[in-house]
């Protein structure tokens, strides 16, 4: 799952330290950690420091302290509304509940690892294809590619109700530089609407990665998430206090709202409900070390009749019984696509193969992410490109091969049965448009008459146009 949320320039000095001091330091979390094209380019290679991470979050550059483009500075609008300069956004990647109670109860910093390497596959997939810009041009705006991302990495073991949680905050700055050198914003169009593109790829590459390391088994994809098979129900029940506690939040907003407004709430309505709950219920997290804390994880489960080699066991067994996976026919991906939509982006097409696909054998999570994206070239080769082919050879980037006229987001492929269908209902439609118009056309020339049983059209001429 990913959680995107934007970061503002005018909190830099708060948001730097709530990272660098809160979550990594008095916790004894692993420090943040930089990664991304661009920040190599910066020279980052040491661990994330409070000032480094502010200056950044401030539109600098995080060594020197240059400004990079334009000042990020709030404005205010002729209503007198301010609007909030944006510094980056935080996309926070967190595991199933099932894999952060294996690593908790085992104390096997494999999960982890594997946690960390499905991670930076959904950064290399946002950074080749999420890296955008927008510039005015001639009356228009280009899409552009840049020279990457700059991303401070933290890695989180917890929740705020200190059950075992592995997440990692990905703070992604705002700022990007164009092949010309031009710092401007990062469109983060394709990071917060393909959400569910980012995490499905996290959570496909993280059941490669754990079935390559220990050859374990994997309930019912939902919403792209599963859950591993042979972790018992009541123990993801009792490491979920923080989720029980929005849920219970979330349940008194959702009556509130039925009593005010009569009726459901929409999804956008739903989320900021869910939000505000997650906020309302945010206790501060508490300073247990790992050590500290995992022997009342281990004391938890044996409360529940599970000890580390019991639940070792399951896993095992369930692992055993389940039948091997199969590779997804281009069909199913259709459906998953098809379902919602007549048409779809290369973003779309990797959410469903990673929706419809468990994990093979002989594939580790590298191996795997480089078969998604290779598995969804060969889905679109299929595809009709609607792309205008005028468009095709002018100012193309190189991220995904479309005229920099065309933002990324935008819709672009469908199946031709699907074209043909819509042909259909059109012409459907032009017959009964004609229909139509004959009819009223005939109700102001005269009726129809009869010469021999036969329909005879009034001797007077008509016009169908």
């Amino acid at each position: 799952m990913i959680r995107v949320t934007t970061l503002h320039a005018s909190t830099a000095s708060t948001t730097a330290r709530y990272y660098t001091k809160y979550l990594a330091g008095e916790s004894e979390e692993i420090p943040g950690q930089w990664t991304g094209r661009q920040a190599d380019r910066f020279g980052l290679t040491r661990t994330v420091s409070t000032d480094d991470l502010e200056r950044l979050l401030s539109g600098q550059d995080p060594v020197t302290g240059e400004q990079l483009g334009f000042p990020l500075t709030d404005r205010t609008t002729a209503s007198g509304k301010v609007v909030r300069a944006v510094s980056g956004f935080d996309a926070t990647v967190s595991a199933p509940k099932s894999v952060s109670v294996l690593w908790a109860l085992t104390g096997d910093d494999g999960f982890a690892e594997a946690h960390d390497a499905a991670v930076q596959s959904v950064l290399t997939h946002l950074e080749r294809f999420g890296a955008t810009t927008r510039v005015r041009s001639n009356g228009g705006r280009l899409h552009l590619d840049t020279e990457g991302l700059t991303v401070a990495a933290f890695r989180q073991s917890t929740s705020r109700a200190d059950d075992p949680q592995l997440h990692t905050h990905l703070v992604i700055s705002g700022k990007v530089q164009t092949e010309d050198g031009r710092w401007l914003a990062l469109d983060a169009r394709m990071l917060k609407r393909h959400q569910r593109t980012l995490g499905g790829i996290y959570q496909s590459v993280l059941r490669a990665e754990l079935t390559h390391r220990y050859g374990l088994a994997w309930g019912e994809i939902f919403k792209g998430q599963a859950e591993i098979a042979g972790v018992p129900t009541e123990l993801l029940e009792q490491f979920s206090k923080r989720t029980a506690q929005v849920d219970d939040a979330m349940a008194v907003k959702l009556a509130d709202f039925h009593k005010g407004e009569g009726r459901d709430p929409t999804t956008w309505e739903r989320a900021a409900m869910t939000r505000e709950a997650a906020a309302d219920t945010r206790d501060h997290k508490s300073d247990h070390t790992l050590d500290q804390i995992r022997p009342v994880w281990i004391e938890e489960a044996n409360t529940l009749g599970h000890t580390p080699d019991t639940l070792i066991a399951s896993v095992r067994n369930a692992a055993r019984v389940q039948p091997a996976a199969e590779m997804a026919w281009f069909r199913e991906v259709a459906d998953v696509l098809t379902a919602s939509a007549s048409a779809w982006n290369r973003e779309d097409v990797v959410r469903a193969f990673c929706d419809v696909q468990r994990p093979l054998p002989g594939f580790d999570g590298r191996r795997w992410a480089a078969g998604i994206e290779k598995a969804t070239d060969q889905f679109i080769s299929t595809c009709v490109n609607l792309d205008p082919e005028h468009t095709r050879a002018r100012r193309v980037r190189e991220s995904d091969s479309r005229s920099e006229w065309i933002e990324p987001v935008a819709a672009q492929f469908t199946m031709p049965w699907i074209l043909d269908e819509e042909n259909q209902i059109l012409d459907w439609a032009h017959d009964a448009q004609l229909k139509n118009r004959h009819r009223r056309q005939l109700s102001r020339t005269g009726s129809w008459t009869r010469c021999n049983g036969q329909p005879r059209r009034p001797s007077r001429a008509t016009t169908v146009w």
